[in-house]
């Protein structure tokens, strides 16, 4: 009798790690503690093997030059002011992946970069090829930022120190630590895995927050790749609903499961350049044929381009993408204005339903 307290310890340890045992990990979690694509077959490098030789090999970045491959557009941008009311949606592309969404007096904005380099230096690195479309210090107020993964050109330490503790931020796993290091309250950074929602009351306005699957890489040095993880964003209204893609490769399973799963969005903001050479490219970055693709998977009613004209990173043409997708629209008989490429700088206001 003395020994029935410790067995039943023991059948609770074994049930315990059977329980355990049995569990199965999110399938882009690795035993290694790292991240990973569930669609794209393991490599040996692919998009970090291209960069390193363009880093470390003759051509170095991509040569662009104004005068002769022509200029990226730009435009003024027309915001929705302090106090002001408006029932429309106002989209303002400011440049890559950063984009001022604003509705309700509720103001979002995406991959934040404002500096002139995507570097982890500030001497030294891949430089803007076109200005940001309105400056840091013009911003309205912002309210929420959320991050797609950690590369130079999408999360930008010294635009994030500016922001400041304003905002709350909306980061994918593993990266609220580097957010607190950078000078971000730990409690308005909230870090999700994939699917995972929150909802933000904000000026009178709650907005739904949820990251959804990507297909990209992670890591900000030589030694962490992969150990944060890189999201797209559902971001919802009552009346209006933005799927935002980061940066992000192609697959036929993810994409078609977020618009099962959200019904479609009013908005799709999906990337369309970084694609060249698809060698390198492929698996990791999407070319305009498939960012048409990736809007009619997630059920867009619109969509906007971006990640093209801004830092020239990769093999095609600076200016390409914007021509390559109004061709990969009319291949896939979608009325011309279905996916656009706005210029710099440009807005655009949409009707809630």
């Amino acid at each position: 009798m003395k020994n029935i307290p410790a067995l039943l310890m023991v059948l609770v340890g074994v049930f315990v790690f059977a329980a355990s045992a049995g569990a199965r990990s999110p399938e882009h979690h690795a035993n290694t503690g790292r991240f990973v694509n569930p669609y794209v077959a393991p490599s040996s490098g692919g998009v970090f093997s291209f960069l390193r030789r363009r880093v470390f090999g003759a051509d170095h970045w991509a040569s662009y030059d104004s005068e002769r491959d022509g200029v990226v557009p730009t435009a003024e941008p027309r915001l929705v002011a302090v106090g002001e009311q408006s029932n429309n949606a106002r989209v303002t592309w400011i440049g890559q992946s950063t984009v001022l969404i604003q509705h309700e007096g509720v103001n979002v904005i995406t991959d934040p970069i404002f500096s002139a380099l995507a570097s982890p230096f500030g001497f030294v690195g891949p430089a803007r090829k076109s200005a940001p479309g309105m400056t840091l210090e013009a911003l309205p107020p912002i309210d929420i930022v959320v991050i797609s993964h950690d590369h130079y050109d999408h999360l930008d330490a010294p635009t994030i120190r500016r922001l400041g503790n304003r905002p709350r931020y909306f980061v994918p796993l593993g990266l609220k630590a580097w957010m607190v290091a950078a000078g971000i309250a730990e409690h308005r950074v909230v870090e999700l895995d994939w699917w995972e929602s929150r909802s933000v009351a904000s000026r009178g306005a709650e907005v739904s927050i949820t990251a959804t699957p990507s297909q990209h890489v992670s890591g900000r040095t030589l030694t962490d790749r992969n150990r944060r993880l890189w999201s797209a964003w559902a971001i919802g209204w009552d009346d209006f609903s933005v799927w935002f893609g980061g940066d992000t490769g192609y697959n036929d399973v993810q994409f078609k499961a977020i618009g099962d799963r959200f019904e479609g969005f009013d908005l799709g903001i999906i990337p369309i350049g970084g694609y060249g050479p698809r060698t390198y490219m492929g698996d990791f970055h999407v070319d305009p044929a498939q960012a048409v693709q990736i809007h009619q998977d997630i059920g867009a009613r619109r969509s906007m381009a971006v990640h093209w004209g801004t830092f020239h990173l990769t093999a095609e043409p600076l200016l390409e993408p914007p021509r390559a997708l109004r061709a990969a629209v009319q291949s896939a008989g979608l009325p011309t204005d279905s996916v656009t490429a706005f210029a710099v700088g440009e807005s655009r206001s949409y009707l809630p339903r």
